[in-house]
């Protein structure tokens, strides 16, 4: 059961205030904070669904310093978990750390051991260290007071931000005995509030208005002959500030901003592939670059707050994409505007592109062979690089969905990632019975697959096994290189049943996603209005604050207003 709560005042111990005041520097509580920390100390399951800027991060840092045991954040993004330690209070940083990537094997068996030893309060990791065991274990030594999920939508299978690892968080959840959840995100659609639901079960929903009276939508209908290049510049020279603009493709992004550099405005862009990403983004942070036109693989986590204009130069994928990357304006509570340019041919555009980028049955059936091919056992690692590699330009989204829909389907079960090999000492002394006992007193580098098959140990279990001996002070175990661990399935009867009925339940999502965005676009009803509606809020026409609800002359006060 999923319930609703409104703005309520929380009796917050008195220490939270001193925190508040004197680690954090402020004197109150912004909008629903209040409410938020109390059911986290209370030990309540929370879904908080807060405007960007509005001070998510503040409702788990702050308990997380009166909780007697870790706060685990999971982030999807190196970069978000870098600038949110980066920006804590001194006092609150010296008891936080990050697992990600970028460390080296020696780094990350340091910071598991100062976690099962209980020194940090805060520890913010990528979702796939979830299926580390190694990591597992040591949070269940220091025990978890509380699990944050952070950009919670990325939980959802059908949103452009999934993440596979986000679905494992049940089966992590149940290695640390079930410890209450926050999650926290800019957007909600019912998606993923039905996700969550499912995954943790009763969880109560604390959401701020979506209206935020400072920002004013506008649509602008793009006619036939329209320059829509020349627009875009002119709207970047009329407004003071910091812009961004989305388009949807890589080579669109390079050419707008090579245009608009050729106009005299400070342009850059921004897209996965480009080779100075955090170059790119520090310049358009300290505001050296004033438009920045960038793929939607920029905005997430990313804290500037004098943005006076967010421009849609393509559709977007949907209301939550677009109220998500919109909401990147005036962060700072100053007017901003969030702009999209429309034309009618644009749905059509939109369609094509999804077309070109969903995964067909032939997809799966491809995906799945390969799978096949490259385990050799009922259980077996695979390289996802290597996998992805086969499948062109497309394969990185088809192997991230596509395994996990292999498995919803029950085709095959991902389990926790396992090492390749692992180097392993006997320290203790164990009966000559015990499997154990084979183990040299030497340290040698070992085979865990191939150990799991001469002990008659399924593989899944053989990490956990050689972790509880170490607890136990009977070895040494140090891993190496982890892969995925894929069991295969025997193949339900009905499986292409259920295949084509994932596909075709896609597709009707997909359709009404674009629906709502052409719905909004076309609309003469007010925008605001419209995007409330689509989270579920109600909301009185907003009056002045887009472009239908201004009239002639509150229009004009309104951009001399808004520019």
């Amino acid at each position: 059961m999923v319930t609703q709560q409104h703005p309520s005042t929380s009796n917050l111990p008195s220490e939270a205030t001193v925190i508040l005041r004197d680690v954090f520097g402020f004197s109150t509580f912004r909008p629903h904070q209040e409410q938020i920390i109390g059911r986290v100390l209370r030990g309540e399951s929370t879904l908080a669904v807060l405007p960007t800027g509005a001070g998510k991060s503040l409702t788990y840092q702050l308990p997380a310093q009166l909780l007697p045991q870790a706060t685990v954040v999971i982030s999807p993004l190196i970069a978000l978990m870098k600038d949110q330690v980066d920006r804590l209070p001194p006092a609150v940083q010296e008891r936080a750390t990050i697992i990600n990537s970028t460390l080296t094997a020696g780094e990350v068996r340091d910071r598991l051991r100062a976690i099962a030893a209980g020194k940090y309060k805060l520890v913010y990791v990528a979702p796939e260290r979830l299926r580390q065991r190694s990591f597992l274990f040591a949070l269940r030594h220091c025990g978890v007071s509380r699990l944050v999920i952070d950009e919670a939508h990325c939980i959802s299978l059908w949103g452009q931000n999934f993440r596979p690892d986000y679905l494992f968080i049940n089966r992590a959840m149940n290695e640390l005995g079930q410890p209450p959840v926050l999650a926290v995100t800019a957007t909600a659609a019912s998606d993923t509030i039905h996700t969550l639901q499912t995954m943790i079960g009763p969880l109560t929903v604390v959401q701020a208005p979506v209206f935020r009276p400072n920002l004013f939508f506008q649509v602008i209908q793009v006619r036939p002959g329209m320059s829509k290049a020349r627009s875009l510049i002119e709207l970047c020279r009329k407004i003071n500030g910091s812009i961004i603009v989305y388009a949807r493709a890589r080579q669109t992004c390079e050419d707008l901003a090579l245009e608009l550099r050729s106009a005299g405005v400070a342009a850059d862009h921004y897209h996965a592939l480009h080779p100075d990403r955090a170059g790119v983004q520090e310049r358009f942070m300290n505001g050296k670059t004033r438009v920045l036109v960038a793929t939607v693989a920029f905005g997430m986590g990313v804290d500037k707050a004098d943005i006076r204009a967010v421009i849609h130069y393509n559709l977007p994928a949907s209301l939550e994409a677009y109220y998500q990357e919109a909401g990147r304006a005036g962060r700072d509570g100053l007017p901003a505007r969030c702009i999209l340019f429309f034309s009618e041919n644009d749905a059509r555009v939109l369609r094509t592109w999804l077309q070109s980028t969903t995964i067909t049955r032939e997809n799966l059936r491809e995906l799945y062979r390969q799978v096949r091919r490259t385990i050799t056992y009922p259980a077996g690692v695979i390289d996802l690089d290597a996998l992805q590699s086969q499948f062109g330009p497309a394969g990185e989204v088809l192997t991230r969905v596509g395994i996990s829909v292999l498995e919803q389907v029950g085709l095959l079960k991902r389990h926790f990632d396992l090492p390749l090999a692992a180097v392993v000492e006997r320290t203790g002394t164990v009966a000559a019975t015990d499997w154990l006992h084979h183990l040299p007193r030497e340290a040698i580098e070992i085979d865990l697959m191939l150990l799991a098959h001469q002990h008659n140990i399924p593989v899944a279990h053989i990490e956990a096994v050689l972790l509880e001996a170490q607890a136990a002070g009977l070895l040494r175990y140090r891993p190496g290189l982890r892969l995925p661990l894929i069991e295969l399935l025997s193949p339900p009867a009905d499986a292409g049943e259920r295949v084509e009925g994932w596909l075709e339940r896609f597709r009707q999502y997909q359709e009404q996603r674009i629906e709502s965005m052409v719905d909004y676009a076309r609309s003469q009803r007010c925008r605001h209005q419209i995007l409330a509606a689509y989270f579920g809020q109600q909301l009185a026409a907003c009056r002045i604050g887009c472009d239908v609800c201004s009239s002639s002359r509150a229009l004009k006060v309104g951009r001399r207003e808004w520019h």
